[in-house]
């Protein structure tokens, strides 16, 4: 029993491959794939939110996701199967915006399961996350 216990649960993602989760779904909005970012998106989003609901929520509160120069990545917790990465999001003017996007293991891959806005950073200021 224990056993079976321990085979079901989803080993730790490195920080990169939670980097990537992330990467995908902006790399969707870039291009205006909303159905690709919508099926990134987890079960309870899904449950939430029909595709054209989820575009509209996108083009309409996270402009700055598909407008960003530069993209950097900073903090990373892991709690089992959930975890937390904040994400830098820097335009052409140097204006840095931060997410915190919440993700969750399911079946055998990484789903965002909510994005929350941290205050705005000052224009100029250099995010100390990680540079790709």
């Amino acid at each position: 029993m224990v056993t079976d216990h321990v085979r079901r649960q989803v080993p730790p993602p490195a920080p990169h491959e939670l980097f990537v989760v992330v990467e995908n779904r902006l790399t969707a909005f870039r291009l205006a794939d909303y159905s690709t970012a919508y099926r990134q998106a987890a079960s309870g989003v899904q449950q939430k939110f029909t595709v054209s609901q989820f575009e509209e929520m996108i083009r309409r509160d996270f402009r700055e996701m598909t407008n960003a120069q530069r993209v950097e990545f900073g903090l990373v917790k892991i709690n089992g199967s959930a975890a937390v990465v904040q994400v830098f999001f820097i335009d052409a003017n140097g204006s840095t915006r931060s997410f915190l996007y919440s993700l969750t293991a399911e079946g055998r891959s990484w789903k965002i399961n909510g994005v929350q806005p941290v205050r705005s950073a000052p224009p100029g200021h250099r995010p100390t996350g990680l540079h790709i």
